[in-house]
């Protein structure tokens, strides 16, 4: 079996769909279909999904009576000449209902107000967790440069949020810690100014895309190196490499991927080897590497997250992360037979989903799950109240007394 690459994944793929592609553009394709009805709104997102969606083979969804129940709802509303935003919204969110995809969310716009509309899979499923609470990204790094014994603390500005900070470790030793909102690392190396980059630059060093220089992450006063993905959505697939890749000693194998290879439900292509390789610059692998993660952690962050466990210096601690664990691209609809379709501006919907299926390397999905830790350590908003961050303690206290 062929490997490969995580930044070569989509766009090796996308060839070879496009070379073998039998069935015309626009069979395939639904992202450019006049709907001037709630009606043709309603079949032609159905249908996208239907031909699209990557988990159809273990979803316990029955696709087709959700056409059969939804259907005379959205012919009522052309009957009645429209339907309120609430009312749209509550369709659209029963439409999705129970489906794994958390990646996915549609956007329609209401015929009769204009205004758009969003329904999301995961919207009856995270928030009912029973550790499920919101986002206190800002509260808690705020604490950080208070915190007992820090030093070398950077702040980054408000267009990449993402803070840096050296905490007193074992034996004279230091641990590294970084923290960033997104991962958009790549995309603003490049415009950025030298001080809103300095937490990477402290943390990485100069050569950021090139992985770990000479930043104190690679420095022998490190012993240890903390990525903080709470409250992180994900976002680039290429930081991947340089950014999570360059914490191991050496290429990591995290499970098998897969994408469609026809409009029939269940035509997947074969599992491929899913694998970040190291840069040219990467940890030694004798340094303990943590990743805190909550419930709020998405995709990149809940890969990175899948990445740390798989190494042997590797923990993750925290809470089970959200669950949208399988990759997309914009516009691959048109060469994987899957993910992204429609235009809202243009069409009036558009459908946000996964182009490919991951499993680990045990071949079990996490999709609609999440990375359950391997130390549990739940958010305790007391204990951010009176000044403390629970979970970034429990790390610290991880790393110097091994447990």
């Amino acid at each position: 079996m062929k490997k490969h690459n995580i930044l070569k994944l989509s766009f090796v793929i996308a060839l070879l769909m496009v070379s073998c592609r039998k069935e015309p553009l626009d069979i395939v394709n639904p992202d450019r279909r006049f709907c001037n009805s709630y009606t043709s709104q309603f079949e032609t997102v159905w249908t996208g999904i239907d031909q699209g969606y990557l988990f159809w083979e273990r979803d316990t969804v029955d696709w087709d009576s959700v056409y059969r129940r939804m259907l005379p709802i959205f012919q009522n509303f052309d009957a009645k000449g429209g339907a309120s935003d609430g009312e749209l919204t509550d369709a659209y969110q029963s439409m999705v209902r129970g489906l794994l995809d958390h990646h996915m969310y549609v956007q329609i716009k209401n015929l009769k107000t204009g205004n758009p509309i969003y329904a999301d899979p995961a919207w009856d499923e995270v928030p009912m967790r029973d550790y499920y609470h919101y986002t206190y990204f800002d509260n808690q790094v705020a604490l950080l440069p208070t915190m007992e014994g820090v030093s070398e603390y950077r702040a980054g500005g408000n267009s990449f949020p993402c803070y840096f900070a050296l905490f007193p470790g074992t034996a004279g030793k230091k641990i590294a810690y970084l923290r960033f909102r997104s991962f958009a690392v790549t995309s603003v190396v490049n415009y950025l100014s030298v001080a809103e980059l300095a937490p990477l630059r402290a943390f990485y060093g100069t050569n950021i895309t090139n992985g770990v220089t000479n930043g104190w992450a690679g420095r022998d006063e490190v012993e240890a190196v903390i990525i903080d993905v709470r409250g992180n959505g994900g976002g680039n697939l290429a930081d991947l490499k340089p950014v999570v890749g360059s914490l191991a000693k050496s290429d990591v194998h995290l499970g098998y991927s897969r994408t469609k290879e026809g409009l029939g439900r269940l035509d997947y292509s074969a599992w491929t080897p899913f694998i970040i390789n190291t840069p040219a610059n990467h940890l030694n692998g004798d340094k303990k590497v943590v990743v805190l993660t909550d419930v709020n952690s998405v995709s990149c962050s809940e890969i990175t997250a899948l990445f740390v466990k798989e190494i042997p210096n590797g923990t993750v601690i925290g809470e089970r992360t959200y669950g949208a664990t399988c990759p997309l691209i914009t516009g691959g609809h048109d060469m994987l037979y899957s993910g992204v379709f429609g235009d809202y501006n243009q069409y009036g919907y558009y459908v946000y989903t996964s182009n490919f299926d991951v499993v680990d390397n045990n071949y079990k999905s996490l999709e609609g799950v999440g990375v359950t830790p391997d130390i549990e350590c739940r958010f305790d908003l007391s204990a951010l109240q009176a000044g403390h961050d629970n979970q970034l303690e429990r790390a610290l206290e991880f790393i110097k007394t091994g447990k």
